[in-house]
């Protein structure tokens, strides 16, 4: 039998290693995999677009953006969570500027004209979108947006995707899709003061704080114009006697999850003291659903903050600690009660046994920078540049 030590493996057949790329889920051993030699990257690059699409469909280990330890506004790190490092990175933006979301590896951020500008660190591109405006509302900042998220990865579907967004004092929701000029704006009545957004599957949820949980519908409108319009439908109601604010996301399973974030009002700020999580059970024909409190997260990680919250299997990615909640500030709860001292509210939260652990730990100069957002990796063309 031959020596494994002595054989070959540059010389590996094309399809044999195409099947082995394709096996491949996580994108840290894709790249991994492009820096053996050089007809192993030369493979990786022809196999660059499936790779964009397998990422795509599952969900990457997310890294948080942090500051550069010299403190310049446009230079960022990468904090690699598995590893507990603090990685350079050569994308630059002003991150004195609120990041308003992150999804699919882009930023979703305000400009100085007051327009959203979707920006992908990685790949240098950025997609201009007009500015979100309201006039009923008489405390209204422009700009802004509470939290935003898009549908799909505009670098794969650039025509097809859309951003979602909870903006202004009364925390509504406004969209806009891909090529439109203008933002359509939902105003329900009584308000809905919504919390968190996400897509699971094809379909679009938001919530309320604490267990109030809607599904979000996009239709054409009645007339004979382009333009579209907003609903919702209640799928959960519950009220709660602590402070919360809630998130929703997608298991690795496909199961629908709501993250209970628990706050303790302290003198300076709110703090987070602890979590729920319910899967929300779809059983009768209608669209309400049973909500069931969960004491383990069967494996997973979950990612909350500014970010689209994320939900990952770490049966795909073993250097991710299992039932895990990793948490990043929420700067608006306490930009809203005026309890906003610099200090950040983020950690990861053990879901075993309900103890808290450290992460990425803020420099104290940094304290009135944004908080550390979350960003799935994607691949651009530098990658594989040789």
């Amino acid at each position: 039998m031959e020596n494994s030590n002595s054989r070959d493996w540059t010389a590996l057949d094309y399809d044999v290693l195409g099947v082995i790329l394709n096996k491949m889920v996580s994108l840290y051993d894709y790249l991994q995999f492009s820096l053996v030699c050089k007809s192993w990257y030369f493979l990786a690059l022809r196999h660059k677009h499936e790779r964009s699409i397998i990422t795509s469909k599952v969900t990457q280990l997310p890294m948080l953006i942090v500051p550069s330890k010299d403190g310049l506004e446009k230079q960022h790190c990468l904090y690699d969570l598995t590893r507990n490092i603090v990685r350079p990175v050569d994308f630059k933006f002003c991150f004195n500027k609120r990041c308003c979301g992150s999804s699919f590896g882009w930023l979703i951020m305000r400009d100085e004209t007051l327009g959203i500008v979707l920006f992908n660190p990685f790949s240098g591109t950025v997609i201009y979108l007009p500015p979100v405006a309201t006039y009923d509302d008489i405390e209204w900042i422009p700009g802004h947006i509470i939290k935003a998220i898009l549908t799909k990865d505009p670098s794969l579907y650039p025509n097809d995707y859309m951003v979602v967004a909870i903006f202004g004092t009364y925390k509504r929701l406004c969209l806009i899709r891909a090529n439109d000029k203008t933002w359509t704006y939902y105003y329900p009545t009584p308000n809905i003061p919504f919390n968190d957004i996400n897509i699971c599957g094809d379909t679009l949820y938001a919530t309320e704080y604490y267990l109030n949980v809607w599904k979000v519908e996009v239709e054409n409108s009645e007339d004979e114009s382009s333009s579209i319009c907003i609903s919702v439908k209640m799928v959960h109601t519950i009220e709660m006697g602590h402070w919360v604010t809630s998130y929703i996301t997608e298991s690795s399973k496909g199961e629908l999850l709501v993250v209970l974030r628990i706050l303790d009002s302290g003198e300076e700020q709110f703090e987070t003291v602890d979590f729920e999580v319910y899967k929300l059970i779809h059983e009768n024909e209608d669209e309400m659903r049973r909500a069931v409190e969960v004491k383990s997260l069967d494996g997973d990680a979950i990612f909350i903050g500014d970010s689209q919250s994320i939900c990952v299997s770490t049966k795909e990615f073993p250097e991710c600690l299992p039932n895990r909640i990793y948490f990043t500030d929420n700067r608006y709860v306490n930009l809203v009660v005026g309890k906003l001292d610099g200090t950040q509210d983020l950690g990861t939260f053990n879901f075993e046994d309900g103890s808290f652990e450290d992460q990425y730990i803020a420099d104290p100069a940094q304290k009135n920078l944004p908080s550390p957002i979350w960003i799935i990796p994607t691949i651009c063309s530098k990658d594989l540049d040789g």
